[in-house]
């Protein structure tokens, strides 16, 4: 992929800054294995935790879930949604959409673009980041990490 040609002055990388790690442990499967489009996985988490330095929270009652489809190639698509209730009491939602090249449960790595929404001005900061996340399935148990992009000049 080429770059623009652009000044030196006006470059602008991205840098990754640590979020934490975000654990998901999968409680039910549920498939329909072949919909007009394509194949669906949806997976209701028992238990989030989300331990960084600057955010540690809890899935809130039972509100997270993570639609997955499998493509005709055996690609995979993400869509999911958490509640969570930080140590002090906010309450952050996060979602993610992402790929993965396999299923997870067949060791396909998952790449997330997470955002987050809260009223709580401790956490206010989380309205405006952009993340990343890379996850890996074993067992029943999903594990990202994940990380805030920002610019590098």
């Amino acid at each position: 992929m080429s770059t623009p040609d652009l000044p030196e002055g006006d470059r602008v990388g991205i840098e990754l800054d640590p979020l934490g790690t975000l654990t998901i442990t999968i409680e039910r499967h549920t498939k329909l294995p072949s919909t007009p489009a394509g194949g669906r996985l949806i997976g209701e988490a028992a238990d989030c935790r989300w331990e960084g330095d600057r955010v540690r929270a809890s899935q809130l009652g039972r509100s997270a879930s993570d639609w997955v489809r499998v493509h005709a190639d055996d690609s995979v698509s993400v869509d999911a949604r958490i509640l969570l209730r930080t140590d002090d009491g906010a309450v952050i939602a996060m979602t993610y959409q992402g790929k993965a090249d396999k299923p997870p449960a067949d060791g396909g790595v998952i790449f997330t673009a997470p955002t987050f929404e809260t009223d709580d001005e401790r956490y206010g900061w989380l309205n405006r980041v952009q993340a990343v996340g890379l996850g890996r399935r074993t067992g029943s148990t999903l594990v990202y990490e994940l990380y805030a992009l920002t610019a590098a000049t």
